[in-house]
């Protein structure tokens, strides 16, 4: 197994980011995609107990508006931007919410994306390097 596949996996098994591929692929994405622990909790637990129904829709919603950015792409970069609009509780009314995905070659598929918080970006490209 590659170096970069056994790090991604191991930061799925340790919890630092959350493989949410199933969902990606009934969205029409169609290579792996995680979210970073930061973002999971921020984005799709938060801080209230949402029904489990209420967090898979918050998820559709980040990686649907993950998917509109990319479709809008003629070329694609490997740092993209994109809005995604929640509710962050307690506030029930949706604020776009500036979001990032990290899109690196994967030895199996084309690629692999990570979709992550502002704050998490320059913690990223440190570690790429």
């Amino acid at each position: 197994m590659p170096p970069a596949l056994r790090d991604r996996e191991a930061a799925i098994q340790a919890g630092i980011l959350i493989d949410v591929t199933p969902t990606a692929l009934q969205l029409g994405i169609t290579f792996p995609v995680t979210i970073t622990r930061p973002l999971w909790e921020v984005g799709i637990v938060t801080n209230q107990s949402l029904p489990e129904e209420d967090q898979t829709s918050r998820l559709r919603d980040i990686l649907m508006a993950f998917r509109l950015r990319l479709a809008s792409l003629t070329t694609v970069s490997p740092l993209l931007d994109f809005p995604a609009l929640l509710a962050l509780p307690p506030s029930r009314v949706p604020q776009p919410l500036p979001l990032f995905a990290l899109i690196q070659p994967d030895p199996r598929h084309q690629a692999n994306v990570t979709l992550l918080l502002p704050n998490e970006v320059s913690l990223s490209i440190t570690s790429l390097n």
